[in-house]
């Protein structure tokens, strides 16, 4: 199986692919970059993540969290993990400024959490509570709130937002542009305005109703990725959506980017290849934490009209109904489901790799994930590490029933996708590259009857001296770094920066992602 012109109509940034042949240093690669696969043979196949639903980090209980979480971001400070996240006095029957709320929740360790009592905010006359407070000391909205890891960044402007209460809607319908506040904050607690007034602008329709915003070490600048109604689109065949029927096209993404926060560039809509158009109602894109040359994407994808709830389970479950108006028809949040896809892209590209059109977070058993808006991550800073081989994200569930709660989910380190190879066996090639490092290490798995075998060849796919398939001593077990020997020896530090490939060959196994350290192996 090949993948010929994966990202072939890219523009790929200059400066990090000047030659033909990918450089790719030590970086770690993982699967879920299919550009650096030639082909797979025999059995071998691409095998989606399986990420595991743990537990359940906090319900709404608080008289300020109402039923609908967001979690705006999470990032670690000071060796503590932090939490902003969406609360609503919904006892007011109002959604206004003074009505919606930027929370706090802290963890040591990604996986207990609690919500610390800020005393910055009175609320029903008591500031015994973790909301947040900001500029003259009112509660937020809805902010895109993010990390600042800039060397040089004041320490009390680290935690950066994009405050969309004071925002500036232009003339020609919601969402066509925005002029809007940028907040600083040592910590996610105590916020000032900066002064930076940003100006985002888009023509589209529906612009800016959500997105992500992060620091990209490799592109030097914020990168955004923000929601727009693509109206050329043609409408997904399996959706019954009666929206759609009033105004067609298609919830989609376009990127943006600044240097300073204040000055954007000219929103430019990305594309996701071949694959069939689906409503994506939120795509937070992230530089991944190992390897920042590669952004994942755990993207909502809207599925209007897919009722998984009969009458009886809706009332049971007392999900909200939207009001609708002259031009929305009245609905439930029952009438639509949500999922999580994988979509993968790249520094400065317009377009998103999507290895799979299948579901990567399914809603589950519980009845009330299937209403509509359930199942959505983080949407900046998405991903932590949990343990040596977890990392975790987290979700928001049961959107808009008194049950709403937040969820950790866990997945196997690089865990986004494996090459597997069945008990028959199968094999997988790279393209050609060069690299930087001592030996090779890779993150796989195997049963006990499993096994796999790395062949290092040259650029024509010729077995390099020594280092054939016969030569290499089987990999048994699971890790997250083996280092890989041929006939006891590991050093590959002769053949750096010359073309190569890797032949790998997989026995009821999967291999996750593979590097070259600089540093020899340890055995």
């Amino acid at each position: 199986m090949k993948f010929p012109g994966l990202f072939a109509s890219l523009v790929l940034p200059a400066a990090l692919f000047a030659a033909d042949v990918p450089q790719l240093g030590t970086d770690l690669q993982l699967i879920a970059d299919r550009s650096i696969v030639d082909h797979l043979s025999g059995g071998a196949a691409l095998r989606l993540g399986q990420p595991v639903e743990r537990e359940v980090i906090f319900k709404t209980e608080k008289p300020w969290e109402g039923t609908a979480f967001f979690i705006s971001s999470i990032y670690q400070h000071g060796g503590v993990h932090h939490m902003l996240y969406r609360g609503i006095n919904e006892a007011s029957g109002k959604e206004d400024a003074d009505n919606v709320y930027l929370c706090l929740a802290t963890s040591r360790d990604g996986i207990h959490w609690e919500r610390p009592e800020l005393g910055l905010v009175e609320f029903q006359g008591s500031k015994a509570n973790n909301i947040t407070a900001a500029t003259g000391g009112k509660a937020q909205t809805f902010m895109f709130t993010f990390y600042d890891p800039r060397p040089g960044t004041p320490e009390d402007e680290r935690v950066k937002g994009i405050d969309m209460r004071d925002g500036e809607r232009r003339a020609g319908g919601a969402g066509k542009g925005l002029r809007a506040a940028i907040l600083g904050s040592a910590d996610g607690r105590v916020w000032r305005d900066l002064n930076l007034g940003a100006d985002l602008q888009s023509d589209w329709p529906n612009a800016f109703d959500g997105g992500s915003v992060s620091w990209s070490e490799v592109e030097q600048q914020f990168v955004g990725y923000f929601r727009w109604w693509d109206t050329e689109a043609p409408r997904h065949p399996r959706t019954l959506d009666d929206w759609m029927i009033i105004r067609p096209g298609m919830r989609s993404v376009f990127r943006s980017v600044s240097k300073d926060l204040k000055s954007w560039s000219k929103p430019e809509p990305m594309s996701f290849g071949d694959t069939p158009r689906e409503q994506i109602y939120e795509a937070p894109t992230i530089p991944y934490f190992r390897n920042p040359r590669l952004y994942i994407s755990l993207a909502s994808r809207f599925n209007p009209g897919r009722r998984a709830l009969t009458l009886e389970e809706e009332r049971a479950l007392a999900i909200k109904t939207f009001p609708g108006n002259k031009t929305t028809p009245t609905y439930t949040f029952a009438h639509d489901a949500n999922d999580l896809v994988l979509l993968v892209t790249k520094p400065g590209l317009l377009a998103y790799d999507r290895p799979f059109m299948e579901a990567f977070l399914r809603p589950g058993t519980d009845l009330g994930n299937w209403g509509s808006r359930s199942n959505y991550t983080a949407l900046s800073g998405s991903f932590i590490q949990t343990g040596p081989s977890e990392l975790s994200f987290f979700v928001s569930r049961n959107h808009l029933q008194k049950t709403n709660y937040i969820q950790r989910i866990s997945l196997r380190l690089d865990g986004f996708v494996s090459v597997n190879g069945p008990y028959a066996g199968g094999e997988m090639v790279t393209v050609p590259f060069t690299y930087t490092g001592d030996h090779l290490e890779v993150n796989f798995a195997t049963s006990g009857a499993g096994e796999v075998r790395v062949e290092v060849q040259d650029a024509d796919g010729k077995p390099l001296p020594g280092l054939a398939l016969e030569d290499c001593d089987p990999l048994i077990g699971d890790r997250i770094a083996g280092s890989v020997h041929w006939r006891g020896q590991s050093s590959l530090a002769r053949y750096v920066a010359k073309p190569i490939r890797l032949r790998f060959q997989l026995v009821d196994a999967d291999l996750y992602s593979f590097r070259f350290p600089g540093a020899p192996a340890q055995r």
